[in-house]
């Protein structure tokens, strides 16, 4: 085997590996430690350094979780055909009913990014159902978490109003509520959940909040976020944050082609 890709940096491990994956990393199987290493990659936006940690994993009960995380790494940067190839290929392989729950999950986002309302919705019905015969802990609150994000896309893309007690939202009182799941998430989780709570509840105070604890990966969507708020500096910002993430091999003209992509090449930023 060749030379092993870099390591995380210890820090970030910390932060973006949840808790009880880093008491017992290998609690399914001993290359359970090298997947990880791959998806703290990927959420600091080096999606080089993920596809190669995850190159090195060869166990087969290891691919359905692996394939939704590629698709989640190349849907976040707007391929979202590609990403439903992979959440496809992981869906149909897969035994293990988290990451089942993971795959539809990604699916239902990757029908969404792709406008297709009857797809979105029946994905969204069949996850509801698979996560509500899920056993409670951490591995499936953290799909529950996810759930109410792709809640929120089908209901913008289909006129519905979010229901925002299901996200981090603000009591009138200005008292910040954070749903018990998220005590099993980590900074990403906590992020992108800012980051849908203030979209829907049109709360910048919350965006910027995600703003201060997102990884690289999110931080670019929470900035143009806040820009088309018409928040002043954001577009410049994201647009920086978005020129240091570095795309899966093999997916960089693509990327580079996306409209998110042609919009911030667009942006003049400083150094």
């Amino acid at each position: 085997m060749s030379d092993a890709p870099p390591f995380p940096p210890p820090t970030a491990a910390q932060l973006l590996t949840p808790a009880d994956v880093l008491q017992e990393v290998t609690r399914r199987h001993a290359q359970d430690r090298v997947a990880w290493h791959g998806v703290v990659w990927s959420r600091l936006g080096r999606g080089d350094h993920a596809w190669a940690w995850w190159d090195r994993v060869d166990a087969p009960e290891l691919q359905p979780w692996l394939a939704a995380e590629r698709g989640r790494v190349v849907r976040e940067l707007g391929l979202h055909a590609e990403a439903e190839r992979l959440d496809l290929a992981g869906f149909e392989a897969a035994t293990d009913p988290v990451d089942r729950a993971m795959l539809g999950i990604g699916l239902t986002a990757d029908a969404v990014g792709q406008g297709r309302v009857g797809d979105a919705q029946a994905r969204l019905e069949e996850v509801r159902e698979g996560l509500g015969r899920l056993r409670e802990g951490p591995r499936g609150d953290r799909q529950r978490i996810r759930l109410s994000w792709v809640e929120a896309e089908v209901a913008w893309m289909t006129g519905r109003d979010v229901d925002v007690t299901s996200l981090p939202h603000r009591e009138p009182s200005g008292r910040l509520v954070s749903l018990l799941a998220y005590q099993h998430g980590t900074t990403f989780h906590r992020a992108k959940g800012l980051l849908f709570g203030g979209i829907a509840s049109d709360d910048d105070w919350l965006l910027q909040s995600a703003a201060g604890i997102a990884p690289p990966v999110l931080l670019w969507a929470v900035l143009l976020a806040r820009a088309d708020r018409g928040v002043g500096g954001q577009l410049a910002e994201a647009a920086n944050a978005w020129r240091q993430v570095v795309s899966p091999p093999g997916y960089e003209d693509a990327v580079a082609a996306t409209p998110v992509a042609r919009r911030l090449a667009a942006v003049r930023t400083s150094d």
